[in-house]
């Protein structure tokens, strides 16, 4: 058992790897799937069916024009400009780089979230990818500060085995 100061964390009950076309990861097998309330393409995963903020969630959008490397800058402004423009705003880390073909931008921020009755600090882990055409938004929330730190180990593994590729990988490890 734990001691009172001693942090506790979820348990690994075994991971399964969510492959779409264009970017993939490994989630908790036992989360929840959700569909996005917008109709948005992209995947949510939850640890509970009735937590639907304490998400790891992927959005993918064509943006319908490559973005390249000479793109970074700007697309980094808009990004870290809006993260800026929330309530209460606590921005604890942000990164942006090229690796090849690939633009990518990360922060890690808390903010207050007003649209509930009282409002509720909440904490994200937000990755950006543009991959030729496509924007892939990959985030980590919790519905409040707690739930996020203690599910933070499990929004690591999905975010750190993060795939973004022109086509669905493939199961076959002979080929």
């Amino acid at each position: 058992m734990a001691s009172p100061t001693q942090k506790q964390y979820p348990a690994i009950k075994g991971l399964t790897w969510h492959r779409h076309q264009y970017y993939s990861f490994f989630t908790p097998m036992d989360w929840h799937r959700f569909a996005w309330p917008d109709g948005s393409e992209g995947d949510i995963y939850g640890p509970d069916a009735h937590d639907p903020l304490t998400v790891f969630a992927v959005s993918l959008k064509d943006l319908g024009i490559p973005v390249t490397a000479d793109d970074l800058n700007s697309v980094a402004e808009g990004f870290f400009g809006a993260i800026e423009q929330l309530p209460e705003v606590q921005i604890d880390h942000r990164d942006q780089k090229v690796a090849g073909r690939l633009l990518i931008l990360e922060a890690k921020y808390a903010f207050l979230d007003h649209d509930k009755d009282h409002g509720e600090t909440r904490k994200c882990w937000r990755r950006v990818f543009y991959h030729e055409t496509r924007q892939i938004t990959m985030t980590a929330q919790g519905a409040t500060v707690d739930k996020y730190d203690y599910w933070l180990p499990m929004f690591f593994q999905a975010m750190m085995t993060a795939g973004v590729h022109k086509e669905k990988p493939s199961f076959d490890i002979y080929n």
